[in-house]
């Protein structure tokens, strides 16, 4: 059952689920928000989680502060949008010479605290450049 519900979440639409999330209080997720986190729900509660991790403080779970500090010093300036996440990695890989796993994990424990969740590409914009030059400083923002 709940891999069922998992599913039919995953194809819901925002206009049918935002009724949904009003009644559970969260009237300030829009589509942008729904589409990014998505995928990776198993229950429509669940989205109080990544709201947590999008518009309130986290604390990074930093594994590699030198790293994370010289992927601070590349995060490009404000707007973004979900061509940014690519860019941004990119850079830092042929900065830092990581690739893969060593540069995809420490980054998402930086800006998110968790080793699994939605893609990057998707909350980077909606965690913001001075929230995730915080977190990517390990300071809980």
């Amino acid at each position: 059952m709940k891999r069922l519900n998992a599913r039919l979440l995953h194809l819901t639409p925002f206009a049918e689920v935002a009724p949904r999330l009003a009644a559970l209080g969260f009237s300030g997720v829009d589509e942008r928000f729904w589409l990014a986190v998505r995928p990776n729900l198993g229950r429509l509660a669940e989205v109080a989680d990544w709201w947590q991790v999008t518009h309130a403080p986290v604390t990074p779970a930093a594994s590699d502060p030198a790293f994370t500090a010289a992927a601070s010093a590349l995060l490009p300036p404000e707007p973004w949008d979900d061509t940014t996440w690519g860019a941004w990695v990119e850079r830092v890989k042929a900065e830092t010479g990581a690739k893969g796993k060593a540069l995809f994990l420490p980054l998402r424990l930086a800006l998110t605290g968790r080793e699994h969740g939605p893609e990057l590409k998707n909350l980077l914009p909606l965690i913001g450049r001075e929230r995730a030059l915080a977190r990517l400083s390990g300071s809980t923002a």
